[in-house]
């Protein structure tokens, strides 16, 4: 198959799963009032963003990363098809734990329920990049180029996302934080994957 056809197809599954998460937001349940008592009902729901936020954030990012990844990939196997399936199916699958931390608030459960998918969002990912690596379907100048920052990011993901949602079993309000936390900090290495895409493009022209 041809891999921009696997790559038009997981941008459609990314703008999906980013769609079901603007629908999943719950819109405040008043009984017919002032607009003091609507005020109120937003300013109460704010919290219930986070989970939106740190999602939206999570899923792009993982986008940026996926397209990144795959831009230097010279070909596709079958092997490859299966391993990015598998990860689209857990980013299909985010919008609904966003869904319950957002319902439920702070729970265990849903704190819980949350940190897994993260986690299995990571080693889905972990599993496709290392797949491409190990069978050299990858321009042999993208490995070379890949950043130690890049690296040092995705190990910090590996270890902080099991951790905190183990955390969050007794304390799911310090889970969300690191959630919410690791999320903004992966938006950090973006321009330098571009500059190593640059610095790719610059050494094969």
């Amino acid at each position: 198959m041809n891999k921009a056809r696997v790559e038009s197809f997981s941008d459609s599954v990314f703008a999906f799963a980013i769609t079901l998460l603007v629908l999943g937001v719950q819109i405040p349940e008043i009984k017919p009032g002032s607009d003091a008592v609507l005020r109120s009902a937003l300013l109460h729901s704010l919290s219930e963003l986070l989970p939106y936020i740190t999602s939206f954030a999570t899923i792009g990012i993982i986008w940026l990363n996926h397209h990144s990844m795959f831009h230097s990939v010279q070909r596709v196997e079958h092997a490859t098809l299966t391993l990015n399936l598998l990860l689209l199916l857990v980013v299909a699958f985010i919008p609904y734990p966003t869904s319950v931390l957002s319902r439920y608030g702070a729970l265990p459960s849903s704190a819980f329920l949350y940190g897994s998918v993260l986690t299995l969002l990571g080693i889905t990912y972990s599993i496709l990049a290392w797949h491409l690596e190990r069978r050299g379907l990858r321009v042999p100048n993208a490995k070379a180029l890949k950043s130690r920052f890049a690296v040092w990011r995705n190990l910090l993901g590996s270890i902080f996302y099991p951790v905190a949602t183990l955390l969050s079993i007794s304390y799911p309000r310090i889970s969300i934080a690191v959630y919410f936390t690791l999320a903004v900090f992966y938006f950090i290495p973006v321009s330098q994957e571009a500059d190593t895409r640059k610095q790719w493009t610059n050494a094969t022209s």
